[in-house]
């Protein structure tokens, strides 16, 4: 399917933003650092015949957008557990972070580059959805209700580029069937 040429225009700036590589071999080193071989397998989804990091992205996404539906509903039982569900994504999208962190320190340097503005993206949208709950804890819940939209707009961009990563640079994908990474 081919990509609205304007979109193709920004993902290929994407992935030849040399001037990313320095955060990226940084980010790429502390990575393979902090996670050990055995637990990036882990992570990696070898045990299971598949990355976990797409699966774990449902949590924190399923818990955003039902977030999202109950404040355009309204009402004060919404609001509650609209705070509680934008709360569940926010504690739910540190491991699914960690997921893609492992998976992301084994691929090639325009992937690389492209994962990396990936989870830029997604923590800015991580962080508008963590200053919606603190505002729904405070009892602003206008205030909530407006960083939530604005953070699901955000991960919804970092979701194209997961999306691009996956689908148009195929990213951890195996043409013979074995789980990619298992090394």
């Amino acid at each position: 399917m081919p990509e609205l040429p304007v979109i193709r225009r920004i993902t290929e700036s994407v992935e030849h933003a040399s001037v990313l590589d320095k955060a990226v071999d940084l980010d790429r080193w502390a990575v393979r650092a902090l996670l050990p071989k055995q637990v990036r397998r882990l992570l990696h989804g070898v045990p299971f015949g598949h990355p976990l990091h797409p699966l774990m992205v449902q949590v924190p996404l399923g818990a955003w957008i039902s977030a999202a539906v109950l404040d355009t509903l309204g009402g004060k039982g919404n609001a509650r557990a609209a705070k509680t569900l934008v709360g569940v994504g926010v504690v739910s999208a540190g491991s699914a972070s960690v997921a893609g962190y492992a998976d992301w320190s084994e691929l090639d340097r325009e992937q690389l580059r492209t994962g990396w503005v990936h989870q830029a993206v997604n923590w800015a949208g991580l962080s508008l959805y963590g200053l919606s709950y603190l505002q729904r804890k405070r009892g602003n819940h206008a205030g909530g209700k407006l960083l939530g939209f604005a953070g699901l707009a955000v991960v919804s961009v970092g979701g194209y580029l997961g999306g691009h990563l996956a689908y148009r640079q195929r990213a951890g994908v195996s043409r013979s069937g074995e789980v990619p990474f298992d090394s």
